[in-house]
């Protein structure tokens, strides 16, 4: 989740907020923030999607779209009665999360201390779909599991797999091209 500031200046100046537009993937939520400085007093908040009030009297907002397309977003609040000037900021959603490329784990040690049980893939959650193969140094086909699911613990038929290097295979069309590398299992 990002979440972005929709900056205020205080009461009675003139408002420098022309906030950068935003791009943003359909179906993420994403959370903007309006500062109000250090204004004293009651403060009331005003939300606005496309000029449609929100109804939201708070600091802050969560917002996620489902179609893709160009919104704005609109705040602004009030402290003991008198209004801020309104801030204002572009929402670009596109159709699809731009999504950082996978970094496979070096090694994991599966020895019951909580740290490093089973052999992840930093960003895998990105690409559910992926299928994902380890062998060993026979090449022998010990799982294979997509990237929606739990890393592997290091057991083959339920029984522990001795300290060596094992060899994984990763398939995902998005990633353009199949992804191969070692790493290592530890084991005390």
């Amino acid at each position: 989740m990002r979440v972005y500031a929709l900056l205020l200046m205080l009461l009675l100046t003139v408002c420098a907020c022309s906030a950068a537009n935003v791009q943003l993937a359909v179906g993420e939520e994403h959370t903007f923030r309006l500062g109000t400085g250090s204004a004293i007093g009651e403060r009331h908040y005003s939300w606005f999607v496309d000029g449609i009030d929100q109804g939201i009297d708070a600091d802050s907002i969560t917002l996620s779209w489902e179609e893709p397309g160009l919104y704005s977003l609109s705040a602004m609040y009030s402290v003991n009665g008198c209004e801020s000037p309104t801030s204002y900021i572009e929402i670009e959603v596109t159709g699809e999360i731009e999504c950082p490329d996978i970094i496979p784990a070096k090694y994991f040690t599966p020895d019951g201390d909580g740290l490093h049980e089973t052999w992840e893939i930093e960003n895998i959650e990105c690409y559910p779909d992926a299928h994902i193969e380890i062998y060993d140094r026979f090449s022998k086909c010990l799982i294979k599991y997509r990237g929606s699911d739990k890393g592997w613990d290091g057991n083959y038929n339920g029984h522990p797999m001795p300290s060596d290097d094992y060899w994984y295979y990763i398939r995902e069309i998005r990633l353009g091209h199949p992804r191969s590398g070692h790493f290592t299992l530890k084991r005390h």
